[in-house]
């Protein structure tokens, strides 16, 4: 999908939390990926006010069993400077996200809460970013298999800086001669392409000349990529839609955080999921649409 920037910015300022996702008549991961590039944004301009003021904020949740309301973080940045606090090693603290049930009472459900609700930095959130990028790596492969191309992947390649699909000869592919694709589970917004041109494209382009940069979950019009719209497939709306299908009749027990990162990871390949509430309630947060089983039928 391709914006204007008068329809971006309009809606760049209208989503400010998850819930905001239901708002407007746009597909939800293109919405999803702009509130959280917009996040993420908000986070690196502020991040390094708070970072000094660890034991700061320590003496606070001592005192109240709460963090501050001037700590305006993401959940799991806020409890990652709390850890930091209470001396945490970064091994420690990336241990305690994972397994918060091993800390104290009331230490563990104020870092459940984070991560169960963190849609950017929290280890769910991480798999989901994950799990998008092989989407979108998986469609290209599919594509380019069914046409019988010939690839190398970055893996392949066992090179520094190397795109994600490589042709050893120049081909013509959905229209332009091509030697590389990149795949990116994210919208070309400005600054989103700016950044992965200076780090990336402009060095593909130097070492083996022209490519596609695929992004996903959208472009701003104008922009010298492609938004998916030539790959047409089923699992494409995966990326575009982010539904997650639940059975109710198909219970399932166990650690909810860990259960929740086990969807996501299977969201590739899987279309319903067995229900447990909580787990439900982690994948809302993380931006995916829960329905039962059949279409358009909210769990």
């Amino acid at each position: 999908m391709r914006l204007s920037v008068e329809n971006y910015l309009t809606l760049r300022r209208n989503l400010n939390r998850i819930s905001d996702l239901e708002k407007f008549q746009v597909p939800r991961g293109v919405m999803h990926a702009i509130l959280m590039q917009k996040k993420v944004e908000s986070v690196k301009r502020k991040y390094h006010l708070f970072s000094g003021r660890t034991k700061e904020i320590l003496q606070y949740w001592n005192e109240r069993k709460r963090l501050p309301e001037w700590l305006t973080l993401t959940p799991v940045l806020k409890v990652r400077l709390l850890l930091k606090g209470m001396d945490f090693s970064t091994k420690q603290i990336n241990k305690a996200l994972r397994n918060p049930n091993e800390l104290d009472e009331e230490l563990a459900k104020l870092v459940y809460d984070a991560v169960s609700k963190d849609f950017i930095y929290s280890p769910i959130a991480a798999k989901l970013q994950w799990t998008l990028g092989k989407i979108g790596e998986r469609i290209i492969e599919n594509k380019l298999k069914s046409l019988g191309i010939e690839f190398k992947t970055e893996k392949e390649l066992r090179m520094q800086k190397t795109p994600d699909f490589f042709f050893e000869e120049p081909l013509d592919f959905l229209g332009r001669r091509i030697r590389w694709i990149e795949s990116k589970a994210l919208f070309a917004d400005l600054k989103t392409y700016d950044l992965y041109f200076r780090k990336q494209i402009s060095k593909y382009q130097e070492l083996f000349g022209d490519g596609l940069v695929v992004f996903w979950r959208g472009s701003l019009t104008g922009l010298p990529v492609s938004d998916g719209s030539e790959f047409e497939c089923d699992l494409k709306n995966k990326l575009l839609e982010m539904k997650l299908y639940v059975s109710k009749s198909d219970k399932v027990e166990g650690d909810p955080l860990k259960l929740a990162e086990k969807f996501i990871e299977e969201y590739i390949s899987q279309d319903v999921f067995p229900y447990n509430s909580k787990v439900i309630r982690i994948l809302r947060n993380m931006g995916f649409k829960i329905l039962q089983n059949s279409p358009n039928k909210e769990a």
